[in-house]
C-alpha cells in the first residue's frame, strides 16, 4: 500500500501538471492575443504613417503652389508697375504669360520676367505681345536665359529703329549668326550695343552689321574691341572729311555703299589701309577688308534667315530634356491655376 507521503507526491504531480497545462494554455492564449494586438497596432501604425505621408505630400504640393503663384504674382506686379498697363492690357499680358508658360520650355514666371524686361525698354503692351513668342524661340534655340534674351533682342530692335513686329526677323538673324560664326548672345550684346545706333543712322542694315561682327569674332577679335572698332570705322566712312572717305571718294550711307566701299578697299595695299584708320582699329579694319568675301556670303545667308529660330527651337525641343522642361512648365501652370 502506498504511504501517505507517496499519495501526497502523486497529488502534487497530477495537480501541478494540470496547473502547468492550464498555465501553458493561458500563456498560449495570451501570446495569441498579444500577437493579434501587435498586428492590429502594426496596421494602425501603417495607416497612420500613410496618412502622415499623404498629409506631408499634400502640404508640399500646397506649399509649392503657393510659392509658385506668389512668385508669378510678384513678377506680374513688376510688369504692371513698369509698363503702366491698363486693366485690360494687364489681363492680356497675364493670360499670355500663363498660356506660354504651360506650353513651352519656360514657366509663366519666366515669361513674366521677359515682359518686365521689354517694359523696361519702353515696349508697349502691344509691342510686348508681338515680341514675346519670337523671344521664346530665341532663348530655346540658343539655350539662353529668357530674361536676357528679351533684353538683347529688344536692344537690337530699338538700336536699329525697328518695329516690334520685326522681332522675329531680329531673332532669326541672331540665331543663324550664332550658328554660322563664333558669335554667341554675350558677344552679340557686347558688340551690338556699341555699333547698332551708328549703323542704323547710316542705313546699314542689321544683317550687314551682324555679318561683319561675325567675321571679326571668327578672327579672334574680342567682342568689345570688335564693336568699338566697327563704330569708329563706320563713323570715318560717314565723315566726308576723313582720310577713309577721301580714299573712297564717297561717304557710306547705306548697306549698298558699304558693299562698294569694301570692294574698293580690297584693291588697296596694307600700308594704305593702315593709314586710313586709327592704330587701334587697324586689326579689325584689316580683317573686315580682307574678309569681304566672307562678309558678303554671311550677309546673304542672314538675309534669308527667316524661320531659323523656329527650326532650331523645334530640333532642340524634340528631345527628352525638352519634354521634361515642358512638363515642368505645365505643372507650374497648373499650380498657378
Amino acid at each position: 500500500m502506498a504511504t501517505s507521503t507517496e499519495k501526497i507526491v502523486v497529488q502534487v504531480v497530477v495537480k501541478g501538471g494540470k496547473q502547468i497545462d492550464n498555465l501553458g494554455k493561458k500563456t498560449k492564449n495570451a501570446t495569441k492575443g498579444a500577437n493579434g494586438l501587435t498586428k492590429q497596432m502594426g496596421k494602425m501604425a501603417a495607416k497612420a504613417l500613410a496618412a502622415a505621408t499623404a498629409f506631408r505630400l499634400i502640404g508640399q504640393v500646397v506649399s509649392g503652389a503657393i510659392k509658385t503663384f506668389t512668385a508669378f504674382e510678384f513678377q506680374m506686379a513688376k510688369v504692371r508697375a513698369i509698363s503702366g498697363a491698363s486693366n485690360k492690357d494687364f489681363k492680356k499680358l497675364s493670360e499670355t504669360a500663363q498660356q506660354l508658360g504651360r506650353t513651352t520650355f519656360f514657366t509663366a514666371t519666366q515669361v513674366a520676367e521677359l515682359q518686365t524686361n521689354y517694359a523696361k525698354l519702353g515696349f508697349t503692351t502691344k509691342e510686348i505681345l508681338n515680341a514675346q513668342e519670337a523671344t521664346l524661340l530665341l532663348a530655346t534655340a540658343t539655350g539662353s536665359d529668357l530674361g536676357r534674351a528679351a533684353i538683347v533682342a529688344g536692344a537690337a530692335v530699338r538700336g536699329f529703329g525697328l518695329d516690334a513686329s520685326e522681332t522675329t526677323r531680329v531673332v532669326d538673324v541672331m540665331t543663324l549668326s550664332f550658328n554660322s560664326s563664333a558669335l554667341d548672345i554675350e558677344k552679340w550684346q557686347t558688340s551690338m550695343t556699341k555699333v547698332a545706333p551708328i549703323a542704323a543712322g547710316m542705313n546699314i542694315e542689321l544683317e550687314d552689321t551682324a555679318a561683319i561682327m561675325g567675321t571679326l569674332t571668327d578672327a579672334g577679335i574680342e567682342a568689345s574691341i570688335a564693336g568699338t572698332s566697327m563704330r569708329n570705322i563706320f563713323l570715318k566712312m560717314k565723315d566726308s572729311s576723313s582720310d577713309l572717305s577721301k580714299f573712297l571718294g564717297f561717304t557710306v550711307n547705306s548697306s549698298v555703299d558699304l558693299s562698294k566701299a569694301l570692294e574698293k578697299l580690297g584693291t588697296a595695299s596694307d600700308t594704305t589701309l593702315d593709314g586710313l584708320v586709327n592704330i587701334r582699329q587697324v586689326a579689325a579694319f584689316s580683317v573686315m577688308v580682307k574678309g569681304a568675301k566672307r562678309v558678303e556670303k554671311l550677309t546673304a545667308e542672314l538675309r534669308n534667315a527667316k524661320g531659323a529660330a523656329e527650326e532650331a527651337a523645334s530640333i532642340i525641343g524634340d528631345t527628352l530634356e525638352g519634354a521634361f522642361k515642358r512638363l515642368t512648365s505645365a505643372w507650374q501652370g497648373l499650380m498657378i491655376n
